[in-house]
């Protein structure tokens, strides 16, 4: 795979020290240009980046969807360049009000299918996976960073025509502040994560409507946040 390297090490054990090689993912340089002028720097797998891009433009406020006028990406030597045109306007964060619900099972089966997209993972140990699951589909995107992973799943889903607002974010990563906002602003009313969450977090996603599920592994889960729309205990 072009995103994974193989690396030679020195491997050390218990009074044992070889060289070896190692498995690791390839991380690049992404700039993003924002209507023709700068307006930061990725550092991620350099897959999916026009997803990414648009995700990123959704999940951080910078656009509505239908405010995106053309994303594309190439290379630049060895960084990759992504441009993207909008008709920019902020987005207001409301609260989410939504009658969605999704059971305990339906929770292990979008656990068993995070754990399968883990491809990247398996290989290295070094990346986030992050899945976009509606009734009818499914979208899974692995990154180096856990905030590109959720904008790249994201941005899959949205070219799919996926509907993000019927859907459910899992994630293997964290949930701060910054990831949960990512959910707020995309109008993701389920967020679950198979680690931990903050306080922060779990204040967010109380004030803005989302139900926040944590540790969601080994048939146990904890719910912090509007806990409605969880159907049964097992």
């Amino acid at each position: 795979m072009a995103e994974l390297a193989r690396v030679e090490m020195q491997r050390v054990g218990n009074q044992h020290r070889e060289v070896d090689f190692d498995t690791v993912a390839l991380e690049a340089e992404v700039l993003f240009r924002l209507n023709d002028k700068h307006y930061r720097t990725f550092y991620c797998l350099p897959t999916y980046l026009e997803e990414m891009v648009r995700g990123y433009l959704i999940s951080e406020g910078v656009c509505s969807l239908c405010d995106i006028k053309d994303i594309k990406a190439r290379s630049h030597g060895e960084r990759f360049v992504v441009e993207a045109v909008v008709n920019s306007r902020n987005i207001k964060l409301d609260e989410i009000k939504s009658a969605i619900k999704i059971s305990v099972a339906d929770i292990w089966a979008a656990v068993e299918k995070l754990n399968g997209s883990s491809i990247l993972y398996m290989e290295t140990g070094g990346t986030h996976v992050a899945g976009i699951l509606s009734r009818r589909d499914s979208v899974f995107a692995e990154d180096i960073s856990r905030h590109c992973a959720i904008d790249k799943a994201l941005g899959l889903a949205f070219q799919k025509d996926m509907s993000i607002a019927r859907s459910v974010l899992i994630v293997s990563c964290r949930q701060t502040a910054s990831t949960i906002s990512k959910a707020i602003y995309s109008r993701i009313p389920i967020v679950v994560s198979i680690s931990a969450v903050t306080g922060l977090a779990i204040e967010s996603a109380r004030q803005y409507g989302i139900t926040l599920i944590g540790f969601a592994r080994e048939h146990r889960l904890n719910i912090y946040s509007h806990e409605e729309r969880v159907i049964g205990s097992g």
